[in-house]
């Protein structure tokens, strides 16, 4: 179906302000799950042939799973700034400029400062340095937990991420106040290397090749993208497997956390959010890894919306971005979305006729895609050059189309023209934190 009907939630329209006495009887709690490099042509919920996801694909069962979800940017930190704040990177401007990084700008509005404001108690459980306190990520939290920070020798695993959201939930929720809590996993990243009995669930043990666990370096990876290396078909397929035994593991413990919720009487009143912040390239236009393209590999990520009032078992064909999970979870929560950001409340209809706008600002600058349902078009900002494509007829972005789309080419200029309303100051990397970006493979 295309547009979801209005939702029956008895919340108040207007923005509370902290200490109004809410209850959890009374409002919602949300979880927020962003799993981080997770395609969504790799959930079963989404077709994929491999039992990968059967949590999630239950959940999606009992909610409403969105169809067509573009992301705005291809890499972590610009993605998840943009589900925070509900805006596209050329407005929040928290990305990689000019060989700098910049965070969250404090002026801008934050889902989880508005939420924290709103009355709820607030927590993040994240697992990469961009997401730390040096990028304003802890803003309105009060419960902030960053294993990947500077000073963490090794990043979490989903379940020690989930042991730890679960120990903070087994007090939260007995407190009376409702939560808003943002767990973030960070498995199906590079490096590949599930734990043993997720690691040949989907490769062939006779595979002896060099692209296995200890392959995947961001280096790794640019040598195979610059063609210095050379991968063959099984070594991608040993790839594959193994991103989806990352995502069979990282699902497996989104199993724990929902049932989690159940074990603490919370299931039935809270809404579950789960999503990505971009995908994965597997030779799909002959690269690896991601933050170097923009075609849907890269940019198709999942969203699924499971809880109180939340339309089951729906499938929602609307074009929706990264840019609405803010608003629409705000609205969820009887809160005002600021006018500031762009996105909109999903859950009582986008229009069909909209356009999504995502470019990319890391490795190749000026390049951006304009999307209105299935018909998209790539755009390159120093030459003016289009490409347009049918999502519907060609899925791998193969065959231009021998005409463009004028209002989709003018939507791409005006995504470049877009006025900065972040001003973000370049973050001051100390030693430790240059070494943990150096070692990713941001940084040289």
């Amino acid at each position: 179906m295309g547009r979801i009907p209005l939702v029956a939630l008895v919340l108040s329209a207007c923005c509370l302000p902290a200490g109004c006495g809410r209850k959890a009887a009374d409002v919602p709690n949300v979880l927020l799950v962003i799993v981080d490099t997770m395609r969504s042509d790799h959930l079963g919920c989404y077709g994929y042939a491999r039992p990968t996801t059967p949590h999630i694909d239950s959940l999606a069962r009992s909610g409403t799973r969105w169809a067509r979800v573009q992301a705005q940017c291809p890499w972590t930190l610009p993605a998840i700034a943009t589900i925070m704040t509900g805006m596209g990177d050329r407005a929040h401007r928290a990305g990689m400029w000019d060989g700098a990084f910049y965070g969250i700008d404090p002026a801008l509005p934050f889902l989880p400062h508005l939420m924290n404001r709103g009355g709820f108690q607030t927590a993040a459980f994240f697992n990469v340095l961009f997401l730390d306190a040096s990028f304003g990520f802890n803003r309105g939290f009060d419960h902030f937990d960053c294993i990947g920070s500077a000073e963490a020798s090794n990043l979490r695993d989903a379940e020690a991420t989930t042991d730890a959201a679960l120990a903070w939930l087994s007090t939260a929720g007995d407190s009376g106040t409702p939560f808003f809590m943002v767990v973030h996993y960070y498995d199906p990243h590079l490096t590949y290397d599930p734990p043993e009995e997720y690691a040949g669930l989907f490769t062939d043990p006779a595979y002896g090749g060099a692209f296995g666990p200890s392959w995947g370096t961001k280096t790794d990876v640019a040598l195979v993208n610059d063609d210095s290396t050379a991968i063959d078909s099984a070594g991608v397929a040993n790839l594959v497997g193994l991103y989806d035994g990352e995502i069979a593991f990282t699902d497996a413990q989104i199993g724990r956390m929902l049932a989690g919720l159940g074990s603490c009487g919370l299931s039935a009143n809270t809404l579950v959010v789960v999503t990505a912040d971009h995908g994965e390239e597997f030779l799909d236009h002959g690269g690896l890894g991601h933050g170097h393209t923009l075609y849907q590999e890269l940019l198709s990520i999942p969203l699924i919306m499971s809880g109180p009032g939340v339309p089951q078992g729906i499938v929602d064909s609307s074009l929706v971005g990264q840019i609405d999970i803010a608003p629409t979870i705000l609205a969820f929560s009887g809160l005002d979305a600021p006018g500031a950001m762009e996105g909109m409340d999903i859950l009582t209809g986008p229009g069909e006729d909209r356009i999504l706008l995502s470019d990319l600002l890391m490795t190749t600058g000026g390049r951006v895609t304009a999307r209105r349902m299935d018909q998209k078009l790539h755009w390159v900002q120093s030459s003016g050059a289009c490409a347009q494509f049918d999502l519907a007829l060609d899925p791998s972005e193969s065959s231009p189309l021998p005409e463009v789309d004028a209002s989709l080419a003018e939507a791409a200029g005006y995504c470049w023209a877009t006025p900065a309303l972040g001003h973000p100051s370049a973050v001051d990397l100390d030693e430790a934190a240059a070494r943990t970006l150096r070692d990713l493979g941001y940084i040289r």
